[in-house]
């Protein structure tokens, strides 16, 4: 089976003037919804095509959750006719790790299919669920889909303005002769781009789609963790953020699981032949960047790699 996909990363702000009958008359109304977004179309061999949208509100759980998905295809077969046996909460659950489900407690995802979520836990904006039943009823168009959202609201009498601003920030285009992953890895002061291609070391052997993946969800939490890290340790030097504050000890977890992390991708580099380019990202020079940063700029907690 091969994958090609994409991981966007989106900000809605959805403007509303209110009609003239309504106490605030002349008043718009500004609401803001983000979200991670990832297409997911699972086919092999002869079977038909099965096509999901994934959303959630961190970029590297979108991912895992996708390479979840495909790896229950591979093992189970088309997922549409289990749909509702499908134990949903525990794949969700599998794809978080300690610290995620300790210091994220507004995390969230949903998932769905034909417009419609077949799952979905955590709170998130409805607007969402407006923009993907938009796009099944424009068979995919995702792009004009903003405009028949509007369309719809203004048939039931909202005057809707929708201001939309997305970026690519994965790419992975997976196989099992081959794969490669492509990123975007932000910083406070700068955005860059890196990728890695992979490839089994010996013949006859295949490359593991979802690991392929996961790997590439490893790297974007390792870099907005490295980033958390160094900021905070720069804080606590400034005395900005005391040494043993909930603040700090989160960083404490945050190290352990950047070494985590970097266990699973030696793991990738153990299995297959690895080329990055321009270069692999190094947690703990990512965190002395970080930390030089906070250091010649006054850096606000919010300001710390925003998913």
């Amino acid at each position: 089976m091969n994958i090609d996909t994409s991981l966007l990363r989106e900000r809605f702000i959805i403007k509303e003037t209110k009609p003239e009958d309504d106490e605030s008359s002349g008043k718009t109304l500004t609401i803001e919804a983000r979200s991670n977004r990832m297409v997911l179309n699972l086919q092999a061999g002869k079977l038909p095509t099965e096509t999901f949208i994934i959303r959630t509100d961190r970029m590297h759980t979108c991912a895992r959750m996708v390479s979840l998905l495909i790896a229950d295809y591979e093992k189970m077969g088309p997922i549409s006719p289990r749909a509702k046996r499908i134990e949903w909460f525990e794949m969700w659950d599998k794809s978080l790790s300690h610290y995620e489900r300790t210091y994220n407690p507004d995390r969230w995802i949903a998932i769905y299919q034909h417009g419609k979520p077949i799952y979905k836990t955590g709170h998130y904006h409805s607007f969402l669920d407006v923009i993907e039943q938009c796009d099944a009823l424009n068979k995919g168009d995702y792009p004009n889909s903003l405009a028949v959202a509007e369309k719809a609201f203004k048939q039931a009498g909202k005057d809707i303005k929708i201001e939309y601003d997305s970026s690519i920030a994965l790419v992975a285009i997976l196989g099992k002769e081959s794969g490669r992953c492509s990123m975007l890895l932000r910083a406070p002061d700068r955005t860059t781009t890196f990728n890695y291609s992979l490839k089994p070391l010996n013949p006859g052997e295949r490359v593991n789609v979802t690991q392929g993946l996961s790997s590439a969800s490893d790297f974007l939490e390792g870099v907005q963790l490295s980033y958390m890290v160094g900021i905070n340790a720069e804080r606590v030097n400034q005395g900005m953020t005391e040494k043993f504050s909930d603040e700090s000890k989160q960083a404490v977890k945050a190290r352990d699981r950047i070494d985590q992390l970097n266990a699973q991708i030696n793991s990738m580099e153990s299995r297959y032949k690895i080329m990055y380019r321009p270069e692999r990202p190094m947690f703990e020079y990512l965190m002395g960047q970080a930390e030089k940063y906070a250091r010649n700029n006054m850096v606000d907690e919010d300001e710390v790699y925003i998913e």
